[in-house]
């Protein structure tokens, strides 16, 4: 009589793929444990557990993957076969790991490297209960501070779920682990997506209340206040709005920085691009004559001596006109010897001579030119210091101005440092003050000017919106509500949050950055953080470029992201690489399948063949939060977001009251019906 945990031996050892041969007596995948009073659990089934004992009381762990029953044996010789009398029936395990044994202690302990491998004939075993409590009953440990005392707890196991084969089997993730590093939650529409956000939130905040927060949920979809306890604005959401927590908000325009600011009104680089970031600096009390404006006014120099060298340069008389304007901008507002503005008339002079676009050389002008620009550049060079907290900084800090530096064209003028006389730059700038005008009267982006209406005076009092600074707004998980921003203005409203949080972060002593992490949920992900393409809105870089440096540097500042989305092929590498931890839903999409394949550890691989038939809920969890790779039916959120779908087979029924109000939609969304009046007949 076999012992009635084995279920079969090695055959054969590939890596870290072992081939087990099941015994004859294994008829059905359910065996018996009256040895050990385990009762009834499943042997041999895909997803089953399996032990290997490698000596020295320790065992390798493996995943059944594949089940295999061979009925004859063909040889490369076509024209022979060997009927077998019994049919050879192989399992194919994936080793995971080892189970060590505590040092004086009856308990084991899980270990991701394989040192041991088994061997040919080495028994195949059931893993017993305790060995699985090894595996399930908690988490790593994780992310132990320095000066932690020995033995005190740090870490905690975070409940995910129940697991799919090894039966009411509890998975657990490292808390520590799952908060701390980017987290990829992903999944077609209705697989739980919202659902897993919302367990793993609000179990991570059981007993924990501080009403400060700690997760800020970017909900573009509008459906995690229920989840949450939060209030529906009164009157109901409105268009262009932005809702944090229930209550309106917004975004000031002064919050963006100069490279923002020049992305958001399409600026010309070498033209407009000086006059606003000079307009955002004087406007948030920066100062003029800055030696940061002379480094700038250098690099400019530069452009116009490499374009003089390119012989390759097609439109070298409007190109370096253009570089000359930019120069004049930067270099308006520095103290120079009559000398110096000597030089400045005579290249003036030079490049007016050459401002046809076809121009291709500067003819006998070109040594000369040449060499009035060097003599420029290293009078200009005694202006550069290495300080330059300074004007440029200035332009980017969060600093208030009014609506006024934006709406009087004057204080563009005066920031572009131009005479009455030099029409051409005017030129220059009358595109960039229709985008400003155009801005400003677009209803799209209501949120980023209606600061003065909601009292929010200083980077301080827009935080306190948020709850953070302030116990009285504060809320442990803030909402903030971007269902009614349009999809153009999305990008510039994600991506300006997320760069604010994590400079504020930053910005700490390198000491407390870690006090109070936080943690932003970035929900439908792929609208805002997609990989670079042509053609596409500007708005993206903002959100892209924010949350990839957040991805890649988060973790040192205590601010890290929860990724979901039901398009993760759609999402930029950049952030994907670097999410330690992995929750991933039922996917149909083979491109997105095949994305995660070529990111997950080798030995999770073969999980990802069963991710087309997941129900509902269910899910596969892989990273460094969990001893092994599980499909786990994951827990539903105590309370659950507004993400059910719809009900046809009910909603159409003839005799259902249920319609769709067409009015309330058109007053909703503020649009209002022209009504003719009747034409008079009368001449």
């Amino acid at each position: 009589m076999m012992n009635d945990k084995i279920v079969g031996h090695v055959v054969g050892v590939h890596g870290f793929c072992v081939k087990v041969e099941l015994a004859s007596e294994i008829k059905s995948p359910v065996r018996a444990h009256l040895s050990n009073l385990q009762g009834a659990s499943l042997a041999i089934s895909i997803n089953a557990y399996l032990s290997f004992s490698i000596g020295a009381g320790q065992y390798a762990i493996g995943l059944v993957t594949d089940l295999d029953a061979r009925d004859s044996y063909e040889p490369t010789n076509e024209e022979l076969s060997l009927e077998l009398t019994k049919p050879r029936r192989v399992a194919t395990i994936q080793l995971l790991g080892t189970l060590k044994p505590v040092f004086r202690s009856e308990s084991y302990r899980f270990d991701p490297g394989i040192s041991i491998l088994p061997t040919l004939d080495t028994p195949a075993e059931i893993v017993e209960k305790y060995l699985l409590d090894a595996l399930f009953d908690d988490a790593p440990k994780r992310n132990k501070p320095e000066d932690h005392p020995d033995g005190e707890p740090f870490d905690s196991g975070l409940r995910i779920g129940i697991a799919i084969a090894p039966g009411n089997q509890i998975v657990k993730g490292s808390f520590n682990d799952l908060f701390s590093r980017p987290l990829a939650i992903v999944g077609n529409t209705g697989s739980g997506k919202s659902n897993t956000v919302s367990h793993l939130i609000q179990q991570s905040q059981k007993d924990r209340t501080t009403n400060r927060p700690k997760v800020f949920i970017l909900d573009i979809n509008g459906e995690y206040a229920s989840a949450f306890g939060k209030l529906e604005p009164k009157g109901g959401r409105k268009p262009n709005h932005l809702y944090v927590n229930g209550k309106e908000s917004g975004l000031p325009v002064w919050l963006m920085n100069s490279q923002e600011a020049c992305i958001w009104l399409s600026v010309a680089e070498q033209t407009q691009q000086p006059a606003l970031v000079n307009l955002w600096s004087i406007a948030k009390g920066g100062s003029e004559i800055t030696s940061n404006n002379a480094s700038e006014a250098v690099v400019q120099l530069n452009k116009l001596l490499s374009l003089i060298d390119d012989d390759r340069a097609a439109n070298k008389g409007e190109d370096s006109n253009s570089i000359w304007a930019a120069f004049n901008v930067y270099a308006g507002g520095l103290s120079f010897e009559a000398s110096d503005k000597v030089l400045i008339s005579d290249i003036s002079k030079i490049l007016k001579n050459y401002t046809d676009k076809w121009v291709r050389s500067f003819a006998a002008d070109e040594p000369n030119l040449k060499t009035k620009l060097q003599a420029l550049r290293r009078a200009i060079s005694k202006f550069c210091v290495d300080d330059r907290d300074i004007s440029q900084q200035s332009a980017n800090k969060p600093i208030y101005f009014g609506l006024h530096y934006l709406k009087d064209p004057a204080e563009l003028l005066n920031a572009a440092r131009i005479e009455e006389h030099d029409q051409s730059f005017r030129q220059f700038l009358r595109g960039l003050q229709l985008r400003i005008g155009n801005r400003l009267q677009d209803q799209r982006w209501y949120c980023f000017f209606n600061y003065d209406n909601l009292g929010i005076k200083s980077f301080r009092d827009w935080l306190e919106k948020l709850g953070i600074g302030s116990e009285t707004e504060g809320n442990d998980v803030c909402v903030i509500d971007c269902s009614m921003i349009d999809y153009e203005i999305l990008p510039y409203v994600c991506g300006i949050i997320g760069r604010l949080l994590l400079e504020l972060r930053e910005h700490a002593p390198s000491m407390k950055r870690f006090h109070e992490p936080w943690v932003a949920v970035l929900e439908e992900a792929h609208n805002y953080v997609c990989p670079v393409r042509q053609n596409e809105s500007r708005g993206l870089s903002v959100s892209r470029e924010a949350f990839e440096r957040i991805a890649k540097e988060g973790r040192k500042f205590g601010f890290s992201l929860i990724v979901a989305s039901q398009r993760p092929g759609d999402i930029s590498p950049a952030v994907l690489s670097q999410c330690a931890n992995f929750i991933m839903h039922r996917l149909q999409n083979p491109d997105d399948i095949e994305h995660f394949r070529r990111i997950v550890p080798s030995q999770s691989r073969r999980l990802l063949d069963q991710i087309t038939i997941l129900s509902a809920g269910e899910a596969i969890v892989l990273g460094s939060s969990f001893h092994v790779p599980a499909r786990v039916q994951v827990d539903r959120p105590e309370k659950a977001p507004h993400s059910q779908s719809s009900a046809p087979h009910l909603s159409w029924k003839p005799d259902s009251q249920i319609r769709f109000d067409l009015d309330e939609a058109l007053s909703y969304w503020k649009i209002e019906e022209v009504k003719e009046t009747e034409s008079s007949d009368e001449v």
